[in-house]
């Protein structure tokens, strides 16, 4: 059975491949989507392996290029899923408080169990031992919520 659109592959130059794989990655990068990557890919390695058989015929290429495209992505999800970050959440993104906990902050005022602390020049809400903590001693910030820290009274030596 002859198919016409498969024809017009025979004799194509390799570059077309290039095209295709870098139209592919192209699309890849505005989606963001991770998974045109290994047929862009599978697209270049035809644009590799066409030089070595010019006479390939166009069903074949297309069949190599499926062939390619199918293991590239289950190896390249596999290495992903190995080696990647495996798509978990990083901690402390967008908890900058969070970082803080076992520095040291400056007592700017402290009443009863909340008061005010600061850290590089940025001042903080905190919450800790019940009684007078000095201005200007300094605390251990033992945990953090949101915008609220929580520390601990200096050492008596």
């Amino acid at each position: 059975m002859d198919m016409p659109y498969f024809d017009m592959l025979e004799g194509l130059s390799p570059w077309w491949w290039v095209a295709f794989g870098i139209a592919l990655g192209a699309i890849e990068m505005v989606t963001l989507s991770f998974f045109l990557i290994w047929p862009g890919l599978a697209a270049l390695l035809m644009a590799v392996i066409l030089p070595f058989a010019p006479d390939m015929p166009g069903e074949i290429q297309v069949a190599l290029f499926a062939m390619l495209s199918v293991i590239l992505t289950l190896v390249g999800r596999a290495l992903m899923a190995r080696f990647g970050d495996g798509g978990e959440p990083v901690s402390g993104l967008n908890q900058r408080s969070t970082q803080l906990v076992g520095r040291r902050a400056k007592v700017i005022s402290f009443t009863g169990s909340e008061g005010t602390v600061e850290i590089d020049g940025m001042q903080w809400r905190a919450t800790g031992p019940d009684g007078v903590v000095p201005e200007g001693s300094l605390v251990t910030i033992t945990a953090a919520d949101g915008m609220m820290l929580t520390v601990e009274a200096p050492a008596q030596t």
